[in-house]
């Protein structure tokens, strides 16, 4: 009788503790960053920029901040040109659709590194983290290339 009982505690002990086990699958991420890249700055430089290219393979999402530990601050910035003249502002948030492609370029909107201690150079990388609405946070391992090369796809692809 004691081995009986004792084989169905061990057996109800066991079965209690898979009960309580789950197995959590993560989805696909529905936001990838691709090609990061960052220019090289020259010394005395207090600001960098990041570019890249943001897909969304899920539904609507907004990028709504950034930080590096390169920088005092990151902030999301468009540029646009009127009558000649271009203009920088900082942006609260960069929508991006269902399915949808942002390109965060020269020019164009990309994410301004504020207060470098020290200059961005080529053949280094940066850390830097996106803030998404609802997709979260991504990190991403940004190359810095030389201000005067053309800038080439990059083998890092963060999701």
């Amino acid at each position: 009788m004691i081995v009986t009982n004792s084989r169905r505690t061990v057996l109800g002990v066991l079965a209690a503790g898979l009960a309580c086990l789950s197995v959590t699958v993560a989805a696909e991420p529905s936001i990838h960053v691709v090609d990061a890249w960052a220019r090289a700055t020259p010394p005395g430089v207090e600001n960098g920029a990041v570019y890249c290219k943001i897909t969304n393979h899920g539904a609507a999402d907004r990028l709504v901040g950034a930080r590096s530990s390169a920088a005092r601050g990151a902030e999301i910035h468009a540029s646009s040109s009127e009558n000649g003249v271009v203009e920088m502002r900082r942006i609260d948030a960069l929508p991006i659709g269902a399915g949808a492609s942002v390109e965060l370029a020269p020019g164009g909107t990309h994410v301004m590194l504020l207060g470098l201690p020290a200059p961005l150079v080529a053949g280094t990388k940066v850390a830097l983290t996106l803030v998404f609405e609802a997709a979260g946070e991504i990190s991403v391992e940004v190359p810095v290339v030389d201000v005067r090369a053309a800038p080439t796809a990059h083998e890092h692809h963060a999701q």
